[in-house]
């Protein structure tokens, strides 16, 4: 009874003819993967090749103010995409048809299955403390990012 109670509050706030609820969660996702994707790029492009260029000791120290600052933010961001990915994803899945999923649907499931993993990672790590079982750099997050970002795009337009 709860949990029936609980969709038809989500479906009810999501509801595309209600354009200003559905804006502002999607507005808040894009800012969220936007601060936790540039993250990502920050570290991988941009630091890694510091490391080429600095000093260990001076390459330290700016990573550790980059930490520093990035633990404020970016934990708190990928709580907020995950969560509003999972609105939004139950918003824009749909029904199934008789002959079963869409493309749409396909690529959104894959889409939704990249980004639980990395929130159910990144939230283990950062929460709790619990290391990652596969990748302990920041490498494949940024290829899955990347990946998940060609594929919100080709989802609309197969």
């Amino acid at each position: 009874m709860i949990t029936v109670i609980k969709i038809d509050i989500v479906s009810n706030i999501l509801k595309k003819e209600d354009n200003m609820s559905y804006l502002i969660i999607k507005i808040l996702h894009i800012f969220s993967v936007f601060i936790y994707g540039g993250f990502l790029f920050t570290d991988n492009l941009i630091l890694m090749r510091m490391q080429k260029t600095l000093s260990k000791e001076k390459y330290d120290e700016v990573r550790a103010y980059f930490k520093e600052f990035t633990r404020v933010l970016v934990p708190k961001a990928l709580v907020v995409a995950v969560i509003t990915g999972v609105l939004l994803f139950h918003n824009s899945f749909g029904s199934v048809g008789e002959n079963g999923l869409t493309n749409f649907q396909i690529v959104l499931s894959i889409k939704a299955i990249l980004g639980l993993w990395l929130g159910l990672r990144g939230i283990l790590q950062v929460f709790f403390g619990i290391q990652p079982f596969f990748f302990k750099s920041h490498k494949l997050p940024f290829i899955l990012v990347i990946i998940i970002i060609l594929l919100s795009q080709i989802m609309f337009n197969i």
